[in-house]
């Protein structure tokens, strides 16, 4: 009975993926992990316990960022229209990041530049929307001129659906004025700066782990888009969004690599609650938007099923 149960569980998109790695991969030790029933994936035997100092590094600079950045409060809940006008920017910052394929790093930083901006700034209620959509093309700008090898001119950042169209001298001012109310700080820790590290003790040995970072910077650019995220330190957002990735790769046996991610962090389960079912929220909203827009898209997908047979 047990038997059958087993063969008649649905497999999961890691056992589907660890199938394929079985067929593809010719080193033994793959092919023994995969026999054994172990997960390469995300491997419990991996020796991810090396370079503490690195991490605790990081760990006391983003205890610092935290204390100098100004509470976000004045972002989330307390001004509607703040709140309202960061989203529209970071939305605004994503599409144009994904135009461009900027990288993940890119648009996290950002973001991070534009919360910083903000909340270091005071923005009021009674500031005009072209000036919250300035910032984010500057620091989009900033971070652009960081990270990447080909940066579009200033007039080109900006696609023709934007409301607002800025001079690059007027562009070149506002860099000036954020670079210096950030202190000229452009390399702070992010949740990418822990996810980055994880990645790097795994080895990124095989196109599994390439999949793991995708998930997870994905799932980390929804994360960070919704204002609440500001409240959370780097090192828990990070451990919160990799934890619901492996809850969604490996439902089955979750709970093993989970605990694994929080000894390699030095995090204790309690601290990064709040924060995963945070995490958990912003997923189920994403999730639910895009079965909203695929809603359209099927409808006229049977339309013209029925028009064709209607015809046929």
């Amino acid at each position: 009975m047990q038997e059958e149960q087993e063969k008649s569980r649905p497999l999961s998109l890691l056992d589907d993926i660890d199938a394929l790695y079985c067929e593809e991969e010719d080193d033994d030790d793959a092919s023994s992990a995969c026999n054994n029933g172990r997960n390469p994936f995300f491997p419990l035997d991996q020796d991810l316990f090396w370079d503490d100092e690195e991490l605790l590094s990081m760990f006391s600079k983003e205890i610092t960022q935290h204390k100098v950045v100004p509470a976000p409060d004045t972002i989330n809940g307390a001004d509607e229209f703040l709140a309202m006008a960061r989203c529209v920017a970071v939305e605004w910052v994503l599409k144009v990041n994904a135009r461009y394929g900027f990288t993940t790093v890119t648009a996290v930083l950002a973001i991070n530049y534009l919360d910083r901006f903000l909340t270091s700034f005071r923005f009021q209620s009674d500031n005009k929307p072209w000036m919250i959509h300035l910032a984010a093309v500057t620091c989009l700008s900033l971070a652009a001129k960081i990270e990447e090898t080909q940066v579009p001119l200033l007039l080109d950042l900006q696609d023709e659906d934007t409301r607002y169209v800025f001079e690059a001298k007027t562009i070149q001012r506002m860099e000036i004025l954020i670079l210096t109310t950030l202190k000229w700080k452009m390399h702070p820790i992010t949740p990418l700066s822990f996810i980055d590290h994880i990645i790097r003790r795994l080895g990124l040995k095989t196109h599994l782990h390439w999949e793991f970072l995708k998930r997870c910077e994905h799932l980390l650019l929804c994360v960070i888009s919704d204002s609440s995220s500001m409240h959370y330190l780097p090192s828990l957002l990070a451990t919160a969004t990799m934890m619901h990735v492996i809850d969604q790769v490996e439902p089955f046996t979750p709970i093993d690599y989970q605990n694994q991610l929080l000894d390699v962090l030095k995090i204790k389960k309690e601290r990064v609650s709040e924060c995963y079912n945070f995490v958990v929220d912003v997923s189920n909203k994403q999730s639910q938007k895009r079965k909203i827009s695929r809603a359209p898209s099927l409808n006229r997908v049977f339309q013209n099923v029925v028009v064709a047979s209607n015809h046929s």
